[in-house]
């Protein structure tokens, strides 16, 4: 037989899974399919476009590396002054990528047009010494500050030997960094050769990898599109453009930066995300990319690999808004049919189940007590009167409870004046025998005193069982006047022998608390119970302490332990009657319970503070004593000092 709950339940989750699986499948057919195609080739097209910058601003490099080697051949290549240099100048601004152009002769004598903070230097060094530097200006080279301690002899430098070693211009193969500098990137060397073939210098054409990242970044499709460049051996050529990147610092540092493994996986697999291994971050999380990847060569070109990732939000502003209304539609149609279907449960499904639990599962059985709330007539009317049945049976209950304790407490007290009676015989034989030995044993006064602690200890017996009478049935006995720190001493001296030796016993008695009017033996009673739990409470030994002070008008009385302590639920329930958390051979649950009541019997209040492992701190307040006489309090503070 199967549930009304489980039976809706299945078949609403049924529903509404594959009203959203329908809804979902056109949303991704119709839209996301056809996004990422368009996206694709987007991205490839702005591929084959960087390919087309980065081969046209190489090509003007070469150009300009080839046509310094014909003006050496034909004016014969004289570096010793700028008149001799001045046709370089209409060059200079031709290659956007171009950083330096070097003519350097196999004696060492250089001339080197650098671009320095955005304008061009032109150095000339006589056998690599003895610098002399010119500025741009008005078309023309015009003096500028010179340096003697810079030294440069291109002889000692990678792109001229290179040059040197080759029979036709030609770029250095792989990117490098330049001579004591951060700056990397590739340079395109042009030999120079007499008709015999003796090396006479050769042209260096810098082109620095800092000038084609500002190319690509300029380039880029989009304005969130992230570019990546990789030689073949995997370093890094070009960073993306992240905010990490916008420092020169940080650019510098990236540049030839070998990538990780895990990266390289990824774009060699077409995909530009980064592990989490890999430095820079170079998507932003939450975006989607469309990505393309390919190669740059060309003859002669070095080699490089080309990444691409645009952002669908670049390449369809409003798709990302068509896809939202598109998606919220959806959403709201399969939350209708949701909440028709919780509906349906909240005002049929619900009231019926708890219907079915607050009904008995057997003949005789009794209905739980339940709060049932509906908005249907018929069930409304059905739950109050299951109601109405299970707060009369958990009544019904309640009362069984108090007729057992009741009578269990009527038995108590039937039995209890016979047990008293047979104890007390044996306890009157044992103090006629200690009364002999004290007569036989007069010679020996060093015993004298344990006989009297063994006596009084009977009597106290013997006033112990009257009070386990007095709890069966009440009698006020007979009261006087004491001294708290008189009963608190008395009941420490007895715990001590009882104890043992792994619980320590101390006492901390304020001298200025008023008197009491009470019975001395129950007040007693109440320091023993006390102290037996929490000896029980202390299997491995700790701190037994007793206290007394006066507060608020109030004789307090403190009895703390460094026990194991107690939750919540036995705080609740700690002086209740029978209740107890030892073994059964171990408690009757009636110590607190007695403790209690005679509290209360001398309008006093007891409070239990605890923690589960923090031990337990139970705090009596007793009313002082009526002072008729304003001595009194002096002569029991007299009587307690002798």
């Amino acid at each position: 037989m199967s549930h009304l709950k489980s039976m809706v339940l299945w078949k609403a989750a049924l529903l509404t899974s594959l009203c959203s699986l329908v809804i979902f499948s056109l949303w991704w057919w119709g839209l996301i399919h056809s996004v990422e195609t368009q996206g694709l080739a987007r991205a490839e097209d702005a591929l084959i476009q960087m390919r087309q910058t980065i081969s046209r601003e190489f090509q003007r490099a070469e150009g300009t590396g080839r046509a310094f080697g014909a003006w050496w051949t034909q004016e014969g290549g004289r570096l010793d002054s700028p008149e001799s240099l001045q046709s370089v100048i209409p060059f200079l601004g031709k290659g956007a990528i171009i950083t330096n152009l070097i003519l350097s002769r196999e004696n060492g004598d250089s001339a080197c047009v650098v671009r320095l903070d955005g304008e061009w230097n032109l150095l000339l060094f006589k056998a690599g010494m003895n610098p002399k530097r010119y500025l741009v200006q008005g078309g023309r080279w015009i003096p500028g500050l010179t340096d003697d301690r810079e030294i440069y002899d291109a002889r000692t430098r990678h792109w001229y030997q290179f040059g040197a070693s080759q029979a036709a211009p030609s770029w250095t193969p792989d990117a490098y960094r330049y001579f004591s500098s951060s700056v990397a990137g590739f340079t395109y060397t042009v030999p120079i050769r007499d008709p015999q073939g003796v090396l006479r210098g050769v042209i260096g054409v810098d082109v620095s990898l800092e000038e084609l990242t500002r190319l690509i970044w300029a380039h880029q499709p989009t304005a969130n599109a992230r570019m990546l460049v990789t030689d073949p051996a995997g370093r890094m050529l070009v960073p993306p453009q992240t905010p990490a990147m916008m420092e020169s610092v940080t650019r510098f540092a990236h540049y030839l930066m070998p990538l990780t493994p895990g990266l390289l996986r990824n774009l060699q697999g077409g995909a530009m995300a980064a592990p989490p291994e890999a430095a820079p971050s170079l998507l932003d999380p939450g975006k989607a990319y469309e990505r393309a990847t390919g190669p740059f060569s060309s003859d002669g070109t070095p080699r490089m690999n080309l990444h691409i990732a645009i952002p669908d939000e670049d390449l369809f502003p409003g798709q990302r808004r068509y896809a939202a209304v598109t998606f919220l539609l959806a959403l709201a149609a399969v939350a209708g049919v949701a909440w028709t279907l919780l509906d349906l449960h909240r005002r049929l499904v619900r009231p019926m189940r708890l219907l079915a639990e607050g009904l008995p599962a057997q003949a005789g059985a009794q209905s739980e007590t339940m709060n049932f709330n509906s908005d249907i007539w018929e069930l409304q009317r059905v739950g109050e009167r299951l109601h109405l049945a299970g707060q009369t049976d958990h009544e019904l209950k309640r009362m069984m409870h108090q007729v057992e304790h009741s009578q269990r407490v009527d038995s108590l007290g039937m039995l209890a004046p016979g047990i008293v009676h047979d104890v007390n015989n044996q306890l009157t034989l044992v103090l006629g025998q200690i009364t002999t030995c004290r007569t036989l044993l007069e010679a020996h006064p060093e015993l004298q005193p344990h006989l009297r602690a063994a006596e009084g200890a009977t009597i106290q017996c013997a006033e112990v069982l009257r009070a386990l009478m007095d709890y069966s049935r009440p009698n006020h006995g007979h009261r006087e006047r004491l001294s708290l720190n008189t009963v608190v001493e008395a009941a420490v001296s007895l715990l001590r022998r009882v104890l043992g030796r792994t619980i320590r016993i101390e006492a901390e008695l304020s001298r200025d608390i008023p008197p009491l009017f009470g019975e001395p033996v129950k007040l007693q009673q109440v320091l023993v119970n006390l102290g037996l739990n929490a000896r029980d409470a202390m299997p491995e030994g700790g701190l037994l302490l007793f206290r007394t002070y006066q507060a608020n008008g109030k004789v307090c009385l403190e009895v703390k332990d460094t026990g194991c302590g107690m939750g919540e639920d036995v705080k609740r329930r700690v002086f209740e009657p029978f209740f107890s958390t030892k073994a059964p051979d171990r408690g009757t649950g009636l110590g607190l319970s007695m403790v209690a009541n005679i509290v209360a019997a001398h309008a006093g209040q007891i409070q239990v503070e605890s923690e589960p492992g923090e031990g337990t701190l139970f705090r009596i307040e007793f009313p002082p004593s009526l002072r008729k006489r304003p001595g009194l309090s002096q002569e029991l503070a007299g009587q307690e000092s002798t």
